[in-house]
């Protein structure tokens, strides 16, 4: 009897082109229109008596139901954007929406989610995000986003009394490869250049292009200046190495400095001014 009301309240949605999707109390798909079909993959037939969960990605769905459930029983509704999982296995992105179907009584029976495809408008999202805040010849973080990264690490460093490093990298001659060897040369060689600094670095560092051939590393809470000292030797040598680029042999040298928080500053355009002197000192 539940289950018959359920389906004649979901009735009236079959022909939407968003996909809706009808549940019992515990997330179990009792009805399924022709949306969910070209937006899952799964026929209807497939799709009934299967948890919902299977539409989710593996690793967003471990409470993702209950919650969905609860909120709508809570509050009257829950909306917002989910990845979803394909039959085929790709992964998108839904804008869904669910309400509670009651029965005659009043009692709460299921929910009724409407879920519209939105990978597009996320991808895109993404893209121009990814351009905002990645170098697109290096793919390492640009200005902006070390900027930002490295205002958080100072207001975290300030907060639990760590030190950090910041390391200025210059590519030493850099206008003189491009003025003999061409931009295309010179792209390659600061490609290889963020390669071997980002194989130097661990994973909690941010590597950034600063701009033209200038390079930041932020180097998370140090010891001391030992530990600072340590990584420059290792990205010296690093960068010592000879690089072959179109096939040719180059001998390359880049000039360093480093700046210690909270030593040598205690603000973004001070440790970088620092570092940036001392990188000079050093060619």
């Amino acid at each position: 009897m539940n289950v018959d009301i359920l389906k004649l309240r979901a009735k009236a949605f079959d022909y939407l082109f968003d996909a809706v999707v009808v549940t019992d109390l515990q997330g179990i798909i009792i009805d399924w229109n022709k949306g969910s079909e070209a937006l899952y993959g799964y026929s209807k037939e497939q799709a009934m008596g299967q948890p919902v969960s299977m539409l989710h990605v593996p690793e967003d769905t471990a409470d993702i139901t209950s919650e969905v459930i609860s909120t709508v029983a809570d509050m009257g509704k829950w909306s917002g954007e989910v990845r979803m999982l394909h039959q085929d296995g790709h992964i998108g992105w839904v804008e869904s929406m669910c309400v509670p179907i009651y029965g005659e009584n009043g009692q709460m029976l299921g929910a009724l989610g409407i879920n519209r495809d939105i990978t597009k408008r996320k991808t895109e999202t993404e893209r121009l995000q990814h351009l905002a805040h990645y170098d697109q010849l290096t793919n390492i973080p640009n200005r902006y986003l070390l900027l930002d990264r490295l205002s958080h690490l100072i207001t975290q460093s300030e907060r639990n009394e760590y030190r950090f490093a910041l390391f200025f990298i210059d590519v030493d001659n850099f206008k003189l490869i491009n003025d003999t060897q061409g931009h295309i040369f010179g792209d390659q060689v600061l490609k290889e250049v963020a390669l071997r600094l980002s194989h130097s670095i661990r994973n909690s560092d941010t590597l950034a292009r600063f701009g033209g051939d200038e390079f930041i590393i932020l180097l998370e809470n140090i010891s001391d200046r030992n530990a600072a000292s340590t990584m420059a030797k290792t990205l010296a040598q690093a960068l010592k190495k000879d690089f072959v680029i179109e096939g040719e042999t180059v001998e390359m040298s880049c000039s360093m400095g480093v700046a210690i928080f909270p030593d040598d500053g205690c603000t973004a355009d001070t440790l970088i001014t620092r570092a940036d002197k001392v990188m000079y000192q050093n060619k």
